[in-house]
Order: structure tokens, then C-alpha cells, then sequence
């Protein structure tokens, strides 16, 4: 139920019902699934699941597919993905895109690719509760340490080397209470295996609550996201620019297609080109409490179109069948 399930699954699902829908999401489909109108699958591509999903076409049910990356663009580093979805289950991906109503997928270079396969395509963003929004931030960090934050999986561990260098000299920086480094999503083995080290560097490991998630990275001074130029990443969503924006969190982000979109260079955030950048980007922050919060507050400012009070009405297009919109 986190990551992306809380995301494409659990906080849809959560919107439909304050619009006053029946909406459930479970990892199965439930024993009553008869009684439902609209079936919303997500990476439907297994034997079994294949089966149930041309089964629930042949009843009637309005099917929707929905996506959150490019299983047709795995990077190879990513050994274990790419042995899980091998030709035949991106075959059956393909076949269950075909037969879907729609395809729902979280952002439009996703949608472009996913076109390929299917006739209608339909983007609907990521977003948080409006509830984050609101909290209350100390962008000063006086009398304790400043606390430079990446968060991840060990799916996406290998975009972290791209900061590494820059981390380990920025834990090691001379300021009062002084910076340390924290990881959350791989544990203190995978941080020091990339080569952060240091009595600086604490690494929580994965956090399964998506309450707890959240409530680990909101303390975060900066928020770095480095990203390799890679076609997998080219589709993402800016997942870490959602999170970091409702918590008011300046981040630091590679330069790539998603957060280049989302992130005006030095006012609501900073993109990175060249690995040097990364460093001089973090000191910067690290030394300047207003530049913090004025990037914090800004990208703050502009999440209120990333949170699903705003977005719930997009889910409930797509959930209904195109006789019921226009009616």
C-alpha cells in the first residue's frame, strides 16, 4: 500500500469516495466484484490477472489500465526488473492496454509512449492530501544539525551516485550543529556500498507507512533528487517534487524532462547539469536560511494544484463511461 500503490490506487480510490462514490483498493480484486461499475488495474500484465481482465471485458465492466512508468524502456542496471518483465509480459501489457476503455497513466512523455499501444490515453497526476500543506516549518535550523535528505528504493539506488560525492563533502561541512546526510528507503549496507560513509550519513531504510514516509522526510532541510538522462526516467512523474513542494522542502533535482517541467531554476527549486553542480548548489543552501525558505515557500505556494481535492475530479471522469459524463 505505498509507493506507488498509495498513489495510482489507494489516494484515487480515497477521492472517488469523498466525492461519493463506492471505490475500494486491495492488491486483488474482491469476491463481489459483480457488483462494481468500473475496474481500475494497475500494471496488469500477469498470467492470471491477464485472464480475469478479458474475463471482466467479456461482463460489461469498464476497464481502465493504469500506469506509473516505462516498463517498455527498463533500464538495464535495473537486473531485477527487467528479468520480471521480460517480452512476454510486456506482450501481455501491450494486450491488456488494447482491450482497456483507458489508459491512465501520471505523466504526458509516459502518455506518449503508451499510445503505441493504446487508443486513448489519459494523464492524471500524483498528489498528496491537502493536509501537508499546511504545516509549519523551521527553515532556520538553529542549535541543531541541518539535515540534507534523498529518499528512494533499491530500484532507484542507482541514481543516488550522482550526488554522492557531493554529499560526502557536504556532511563533512564546518557549521554550528553541523549536516548531516540522512537516507530514507535503503539501509546503512546500500549506503555504504555507493560510498557514503561517515558518522554523518544515517540511512533509515524502507518505510512501509506512507504516513511515517512522509513524517521522516518532512525533516529535511534540502531535498536532493539526482536523476541519470536515462529513457525510464524521461517518463517519470516528479514524484520528489510533489513531496518536497507540499512539505516546503527546497530541492535540488537533476535536469531531466520531469523536473524540468515542474522546477523554474532558483525560484521554486534548482536543477542540476553537470555532477560539480551538486556540491555548489548545497552549500549554497546549507549556508543561507532565507534562500530555504524562499524556495521552500514558493514551490509551497504552487502545490495546491498537486493535491487530490484538486485532482478528484479527474479520477471521476475517467471512472465513468462517456454516456454517464454527458449526461
Amino acid at each position: 500500500m505505498a509507493g506507488s500503490a498509495w498513489y495510482r490506487a489507494v489516494m484515487p480510490a480515497m477521492s472517488l469516495t469523498w466525492l461519493g462514490h463506492t471505490a475500494t483498493h486491495h492488491p486483488r480484486l474482491p469476491q463481489n466484484w459483480q457488483s462494481y461499475d468500473t475496474i481500475v488495474g494497475c500494471r496488469v500484465a500477469q498470467h492470471d490477472p491477464s485472464r480475469m481482465w478479458l474475463k471482466l471485458k467479456d461482463e460489461g465492466k469498464r476497464l481502465i489500465l493504469d500506469l506509473d512508468d516505462d516498463y517498455f524502456h527498463l533500464d538495464p542496471s535495473n537486473t531485477r526488473a527487467c528479468e520480471v518483465w521480460d517480452r512476454d509480459m510486456l506482450g501481455r501489457l501491450a494486450h491488456n492496454m488494447g482491450i482497456a476503455d483507458l489508459v491512465t497513466c501520471c505523466s504526458e512523455p509516459l502518455a506518449a509512449v503508451l499510445r503505441d499501444y493504446a487508443p486513448d490515453v489519459r494523464v492524471i497526476p500524483n498528489g498528496l492530501p491537502a493536509q501537508y500543506l499546511g504545516r509549519p516549518r523551521d527553515y532556520t535550523a538553529e542549535g541543531r544539525p541541518l539535515y540534507v535528505g534523498w529518499a528512494g528504493t533499491s530500484s532507484t539506488v542507482a541514481e543516488l551516485p550522482e550526488a554522492v560525492r557531493a554529499l560526502n563533502r557536504i556532511s563533512q561541512y564546518s557549521r554550528p550543529g553541523g549536516v548531516q546526510v540522512r537516507l530514507v528507503g535503503i539501509d546503512a549496507g546500500q549506503a555504504m556500498g555507493l560510498g557514503l560513509k561517515g558518522r554523518q550519513v544515517g540511512a533509515l531504510g524502507w518505510v512501509e507507512r506512507i504516513e511515517h514516509y512522509l513524517h521522516a522526510v518532512s525533516e529535511f532541510d534540502v531535498w536532493v533528487a539526482p536523476y541519470r538522462g536515462t529513457a525510464f526516467n524521461s517518463a517519470k512523474f516528479p514524484t520528489k517534487w510533489l513531496e518536497s513542494s507540499v512539505l516546503g522542502i527546497p530541492l535540488i533535482a537533476s535536469d531531466t524532462p520531469a523536473y524540468r517541467a515542474v522546477i523554474r531554476h532558483g525560484e521554486n527549486g534548482f536543477l542540476v547539469r553537470y555532477e560539480h553542480e551538486w556540491g555548489r548548489l548545497l552549500k549554497r543552501l546549507v549556508d543561507d536560511p532565507e534562500l530555504r525558505q524562499r524556495i521552500g515557500m514558493t514551490a509551497r505556494g504552487e502545490a495546491s494544484g498537486s493535491i487530490m481535492q484538486a485532482l478528484h475530479h479527474q479520477w471521476e471522469a475517467a471512472v465513468r463511461a462517456p454516456q454517464e459524463v454527458t449526461a
